[in-house]
């Protein structure tokens, strides 16, 4: 699958999908589907994070306050 960001017309790695001018005003950022599997990606990454810290805290048997 090609991505392109529909304001620059810069294709956009699928495997690894980044907005290359996050700070920039878009108007379709909204429906961009190269914003959205960027986000999806952060916070499946996040998740893996949290779990294992959960993980981390579960195995040594510390109680959180």
């Amino acid at each position: 699958m090609e991505l392109v960001c529909e304001k620059y017309k810069e294709t956009v790695d699928p495997d690894d999908p980044v907005c290359r001018h996050p700070d920039d005003y878009c108007q379709t950022r909204s429906g961009c589907i190269i914003h959205f599997m960027e986000k999806e990606k952060q916070r499946t990454q996040q998740k893996k994070m949290a779990s294992s810290k959960q993980a981390g805290k579960a195995s040594t048997g510390t109680v959180p306050c």
